[in-house]
């Protein structure tokens, strides 16, 4: 089995702090570091460091905002450039992470209901993106671990890829060790309008467990959450922990064996004697 965090909201000032490695060292816990452009000359000391105290560290570039964030079609030239900077500036992470989402903008209005299916990615296109993640994959994956996020749609995707063209996340051909498919209960509840209570909302994670381990097979991962807000600000979060550790025994009883909580700020910042590693871990 593997725990991973995901870390998107802390500084890097903040991550300094000796406590916070020694807590994910204690709990045998990986990082998942978050990278901005703006961040990558002083991510070798962070790494260094958590890796000093016995941590996995992979790190996760993003690109800025208005650059659309995360890897798609769109933004495929500009992020496997911060990509290979950030490669060269810590050869020594243990792993590189590739949120496939499609641009931040998009997601933005399509959480609040606001479909933009125009711009759905021409099949040129998204062969060329394809092909460029492919090859930069294989030569990120010489040196170290390559693994993805992706959304839960992914994981009932069936014949072809439409829906990955329609998202502009090409997934299923690039040869990584992991696709980490993020199905965060808070989000199903609370982004619904009230479609979704928590039971349904623990209905569609049992359901994307298992189709995503049926659709992966070994290299099928989950993310849980959320404890606290995101790249948005206001993302809905859990209520409590029994609803992680509920979560957890859900993607364990698909078969899932690496398990990843987002996120690291959202834990430091909730009340120290609530045991949210622990309940990860369990």
């Amino acid at each position: 089995m593997r725990r991973r965090v995901w870390c998107e909201t802390l500084a890097f000032e903040d991550l300094a702090r000796p406590s916070i490695a020694a807590l994910l060292s204690r709990y045998g816990v990986d990082l998942l570091l978050g990278v901005r452009p703006w961040q990558v000359a002083g991510v070798g000391e962070i790494v260094r460091r958590f890796q000093g105290a016995g941590v996995f560290v992979a790190v996760w570039p993003m690109l800025a905002d208005e650059d659309g964030r995360w890897a798609n079609t769109g933004t495929c030239t500009k992020f496997i450039a911060l990509a290979d900077e950030l490669v060269a500036a810590v050869p020594f992470a243990d792993e590189l992470v590739i949120d496939l989402e499609p641009p931040f903008a998009q997601l933005a209005r399509w959480r609040e209901w606001r479909p933009t299916w125009r711009r759905t990615p021409s099949a040129t296109a998204f062969r060329r993106a394809r092909d460029a993640y492919a090859t930069a994959i294989e030569r990120w994956r010489t040196a170290r671990r390559v693994t993805t996020a992706v959304l839960p749609l992914l994981a009932i995707e069936l014949g072809g890829q439409w829906l990955q063209r329609v998202l502009g996340t090409p997934a299923t051909e690039l040869a990584v060790d992991r696709h980490s498919v993020m199905a965060y209960t808070s989000l199903f509840e609370g982004w619904s309008r009230g479609l979704v209570d928590r039971r349904r909302a623990e209905a569609l994670l049992g359901t994307c467990a298992r189709l995503s381990r049926r659709r992966f097979g070994a290299r099928a991962s989950i993310s849980l959450g959320t404890v606290g807000p995101g790249a948005f600000g206001d993302e809905p979060s859990y209520r409590n922990v029994s609803e992680l550790a509920r979560d957890v025994a859900l993607a364990r009883g698909a078969g899932i064996d690496e398990l990843s909580l987002f996120e690291l700020g959202g834990i430091l910042r909730r009340p120290p004697e609530e045991p949210w590693l622990e309940a990860l871990c369990s």
